[in-house]
């Protein structure tokens, strides 16, 4: 019969254990509603019929894109300042939301390109560092997973120059007069566009921080295991 004093006591309820959990719960339905929406009672756009569809979807991967890639440049700082496991692993999370979101980018902008432009890529200013951003994302990816533990630094460097490049695709358009849409169309839509726009935002939203939250958790859970398991090693090998 087991000692009930070697027993430990239940963990108090923590919201941020269940947080990422609560985020994909309530994207489900509302992913669902806003699919039905843009689907169905948002009407067409008059010059480019359907395809403007793809618009409520491709401006808020974009904006998680940049946030991604934002919060991974932040965290790597300082994980590279402080040595900081924690920090390392929220910048490795964000990284990876950040290629699905920059995936679905780049994706989905050739097909809006196509119907605007008659063509899905003209090499302007905001394609091209979207498309840097994506792959800097992939190179850091590339040496998180695979890389020796000697690449830390050049990983880090890597996801603060990703970030650096936010503000430089944001800008884009007003720096170099491109043919891309200018950052105010969002603010410029009609009223049953406008409604169609922030529920799928949110949805968005809410999906990519439940995976943001559960992929740190696993990767803290995954730091720790390691971290017994040395320290197992060590007294082994000393007794």
């Amino acid at each position: 019969m087991n000692d009930p004093t070697s027993i430990r006591p239940p963990r108090p309820f923590r919201l941020r254990a269940v947080l990422p959990d609560l985020c994909l719960l309530a994207a489900m339905p509302l992913l669902v509603y806003s699919v039905h929406r843009v689907f169905i009672d948002t009407p067409n756009e008059q010059t480019m019929g359907t395809a403007f569809k793809i618009f409520f979807f491709h401006v808020p991967m974009g904006w998680l894109c940049m946030l991604m890639a934002l919060v991974a440049g932040v965290a790597a700082g300082v994980q590279l300042r402080r040595r900081s496991r924690l920090a390392g692993c929220v910048a490795l999370a964000a990284a990876e939301v950040g290629f699905v979101t920059g995936l679905g980018v780049l994706l989905t902008g050739p097909i809006w390109g196509r119907a605007t432009w008659g063509t899905p890529w003209t090499g302007d200013a905001r394609q091209v560092t979207t498309a840097l951003l994506w792959l800097v994302i992939v190179a850091y990816l590339l040496l998180r997973h695979y890389g020796p533990r000697t690449s830390d630094r050049l990983a880090a460097a890597l996801a603060i120059f990703g970030a650096v490049n936010v503000p430089i695709i944001y800008y884009a358009v007003k720096l170099w007069k491109t043919l891309h849409p200018s950052t105010g169309v969002v603010g410029s839509l009609p009223p049953e566009m406008w409604a169609t726009f922030w529920p799928g935002l949110g949805a968005l939203i809410l999906c990519s921080l439940g995976l943001f939250g559960l992929r740190v958790r696993q990767l803290v859970i995954a730091e720790e295991l390691d971290a017994a398991w040395v320290q197992l090693d060590e007294r082994s090998q000393s007794t």
